[in-house]
């Protein structure tokens, strides 16, 4: 039997500091009145080559994304100040050619670094992946399916071949697909998707549009999201997926919260992340708006600045209750909720 690349090895304790500096991190911040993020997120553009009819970001299409200068600034201050993980997203990254330069940067600066992405552009501007531990690469359902989902003909199969390429080219650099739950997909899609990747021997996560997320501003978005019985009967589904064996790389600690069909938890998320988005604005989770710009400013005074403080402090009394992964996981981690800490765990060994 072929060894999977997703066995232990010795490239992979670079993760497992990145965790226990994570939940050393967590502890520090429960202690203190003044958050101690650890990842840095930021959305190095919102350009796209999709159209899917859930983003949010559209409406924006790369008006005044951050200059490369000014991200490798942040990234490196970053660094200093102590964040263990980054990850870049959009818009589609891919789009700008200096990504490697960024992704280079964070890996300097002693980030764990990851970066999610549509796939379309996966071998075109694949350097990226010579600084990056971890890729998270779109996948709703198989073929003609999914193309329709991200209106854009033939993506499904760039994905493919792209996650190809980057398992022949960049053996160290885990890969996961990304499949969105949504009204656009079914089981039978989701299904195809679980088996496509074990048969590649990649990893899958799963994750869930909220359409409370949605920016005031937005056009063009269609709402997507499953009622919450119908979320509950495909996790239901797709946790007997994982104890079949299947890559599924999501914690018990979220896929219960969904089928147990729960609507609230105390999120401590914008403690943990710095959340950066292509402008530089920083927004409150609650209402989307912003209340920090990031811009020719230091990463060290906003993070200590009396706004951002008393602003993620009252994200625990948000009543969105986002169910992304990081979120739900993140907030359980940063209670010491052994649920979350069991889950976790779990995801790490395998």
């Amino acid at each position: 039997m072929l060894k999977s690349r997703n066995n232990m090895s010795f490239e992979r304790l670079k993760y497992y500091r990145n965790l226990a500096g994570g939940a050393f991190e967590c502890i520090q911040s429960r202690l203190s009145k003044t958050p101690k993020p650890l990842c840095f997120s930021l959305m190095v553009t919102s350009k796209c080559n999709c159209d899917c009819d859930f983003c949010f970001w559209k409406h924006k299409k790369g008006t005044d994304d951050l200059p490369k200068e000014e991200i490798i600034r942040l990234i490196e201050e970053a660094g200093k100040i102590g964040y263990m993980d980054s990850i870049f997203w959009g818009g589609e990254p891919l789009l700008r050619q200096d990504i490697a330069e960024i992704t280079r940067a964070s890996q300097k600066a002693g980030l764990y670094t990851k970066l999610a992405t549509n796939g379309w552009f996966l071998e075109q501007n694949s350097d990226f992946a010579k600084y990056t531990d971890l890729v998270f690469v779109s996948l709703d359902a198989i073929g003609q399916a999914h193309d329709k989902i991200r209106h854009l003909d033939g993506i499904c199969a760039r994905v493919m071949s792209g996650i190809e390429y980057h398992k022949l080219h960049f053996p160290k650099m885990r890969i996961y697909v990304c499949c969105t739950v949504s009204s656009q997909t079914d089981f039978n899609q989701i299904k195809d998707v679980a088996q496509y990747c074990k048969n590649v021997d990649i990893l899958l996560y799963f994750t869930v549009n909220k359409s409370n997320q949605m920016l005031d501003e937005a056009k063009n978005v269609k709402d997507t999201e499953l009622e919450t019985e119908q979320l509950s009967e495909i996790f239901i589904r797709i946790k007997d997926l994982k104890k079949q064996g299947y890559p599924i790389r999501n914690s018990d600690y979220f896929i219960d919260y969904i089928i147990n069909k729960k609507n609230y938890y105390e999120c401590h998320w914008p403690r943990i992340a710095t959340v950066i988005y292509s402008d530089g604005n920083m927004l409150r989770c609650y209402d989307r708006k912003p209340y920090i710009n990031i811009k020719n400013k230091s990463l060290k005074d906003v993070i200590s600045n009396s706004v951002y403080i008393d602003t993620v402090n009252k994200c625990k009394e948000c009543k969105l209750a986002c169910v992304g992964n990081y979120a739900l996981d993140a907030s359980g981690l940063w209670k010491l909720e052994w649920p979350a800490i069991k889950s976790l765990m779990q995801i790490a060994i395998t």
